[in-house]
């Protein structure tokens, strides 16, 4: 739960891929951000790109891409799904829900960028909807709203008295509770 920015797409016709790389590793450096090169395997590479890890609390910021250029996710190198798979969504995910907000444009004006340089097929879905609107105040006021609502949740939650109990049956009493405000099987 909370705002995230998901996207996928592919390197365009042309674009460098080590340019691209060398790029996102200099705006890093420039933010106070770590960045992780990835390169499985010099001679024949299976994903190659850069991980981008902020400075605050959003969730880092993966570019990897396999041999057609495509963006894929982390999940995909740590499980090694190196082939793709139809059954599999390409987008890539950050949470930004618990970094700066300006962190969150930020990573909008960078995903902006690279559409316009490297990737031109990018498709973004911003939760926050900052991506689709430019809209800082709404952007604001959803994130707001989900730490209200998880806030809630988290109160109610250490009312249920979970010691002791195995975790199915920890399962079983959250689902419960859900239940017990209409809110099962949504």
């Amino acid at each position: 739960m909370g705002v995230s920015i998901h996207y996928q797409g592919g390197l365009g016709a042309g674009a460098s891929l080590p340019e691209l790389v060398a790029e996102l590793e200099d705006i890093a450096l420039s933010k106070g951000w770590k960045a992780h090169r990835i390169e499985l395997d010099a001679e024949n590479p299976v994903f190659e790109g850069v991980i981008l890890e902020p400075n605050d609390r959003t969730e880092s910021l993966a570019f990897l891409f396999d041999r057609e250029g495509r963006l894929r996710c982390l999940v995909d190198l740590v499980c090694g799904q190196f082939e793709p798979d139809p059954r599999c969504s390409y987008f890539v995910s950050a949470k930004t829900q618990y970094g700066d907000v300006g962190t969150h444009l930020w990573i909008v004006g960078l995903l902006r960028y690279l559409k316009s340089n490297y990737l031109p097929d990018l498709e973004v879905n911003d939760e926050g909807g900052y991506w689709e609107t430019g809209d800082v105040p709404e952007l604001e006021r959803c994130r707001e709203f989900l730490n209200a609502k998880m806030a809630e949740l988290a109160g109610e939650l250490v009312t249920l008295d979970l010691q002791g109990k195995t975790p199915e049956a920890v399962a079983d009493e959250i689902e419960a509770f859900f239940e017990g405000r209409g809110m099962g099987d949504q």
